[in-house]
């Protein structure tokens, strides 16, 4: 007997070979799928993406010395602070919505990036206590900020868990 002569005879006794074939999608749910469903993952990896350029963006800025200076760079990273909590935000959003509706475990997890913010915090805060060629500026007051701000959207996510 051939190896698919049992694969027939199993379809053919748990009537899987039975079912009607799904009904073709209208417009409506094609256009959904593709606009809808695809662009909230592509979205969910730009904010992604974005979070930890942002993130090693100033911590070089601080650890290299630059963010002394009044730099374009400087000033750019400033500036982007406020979009950075709002994708942050975001991100964690998407990813609790996403846990919750297709219940799937997370991928990613939180706890390293609220981690690299608390050492980036505790490593920048030794350095500008204990050196004299760190000092405390506005990079150093950004990353207090955030890091607290991380810390806090992380743990309003942990407590909420489904």
């Amino acid at each position: 007997m051939a190896w698919w002569e049992d694969t027939t005879e199993y379809i053919y006794e748990s009537g899987l070979n039975s079912q009607k074939p799904p009904e073709p999608k209208t417009v409506w749910e094609r256009v959904n799928e593709i606009f809808f469903k695809e662009t909230v993952d592509i979205l969910f990896f730009f904010l992604g993406v974005f979070t930890y350029v942002y993130f090693f963006a100033i911590a070089f800025l601080y650890l290299s010395g630059v963010s002394g200076f009044e730099t374009v760079a400087t000033k750019l990273i400033r500036s982007l602070a406020e979009p950075y909590l709002g994708a942050v935000g975001i991100y964690t959003i998407l990813k609790e919505t996403r846990k919750r509706r297709y219940a799937l475990e997370a991928r990613h997890f939180g706890e390293f990036f609220v981690i690299g913010w608390l050492a980036l915090l505790i490593f920048a805060a030794f350095l500008a206590v204990f050196t004299k060629f760190y000092t405390f500026t506005k990079t150093l007051e950004l990353i207090i900020m955030l890091s607290v701000s991380i810390g806090i959207i992380y743990v309003g996510s942990v407590v909420h868990r489904p």
